[in-house]
């Protein structure tokens, strides 16, 4: 019986798969390159918090088709330098927005 039902449920999510794959979001996304976005957005924050710890906490970083948009704060030029080039070398991105504002 057990196995019966260990089918079902396999059968349930390789349809749940094929179906994820296929779709798309209203403005024709598909979810694949949601997915990729929102993995590029992650190694950018966790790159930026390696390098820099604390410092970036008041910097957002968005990813919309593997362009990155930073947005924040930050103190000094030299800190916007250095969080510009982190984003830029991160893999999968292909231009990098700089909203930045540089505060005292």
């Amino acid at each position: 019986m057990s196995r019966l039902i260990a089918a079902r449920l396999f059968l349930v999510l390789l349809l749940v798969a094929f179906f994820m794959i296929s779709c798309t979001t209203p403005g024709g996304r598909e979810v694949g390159d949601i997915y990729d976005d929102t993995v590029i957005a992650t190694k950018v924050k966790g790159r930026l918090t390696e390098m820099m710890g604390t410092k970036v906490i008041g910097v957002d970083v968005d990813v919309y088709q593997g362009e990155v948009t930073l947005q924040g704060r930050v103190r000094n030029s030299n800190m916007e330098s250095r969080v510009v080039a982190v984003a830029a070398r991160t893999s999968g991105v292909k231009k990098v927005i700089n909203l930045l504002k540089i505060i005292p």
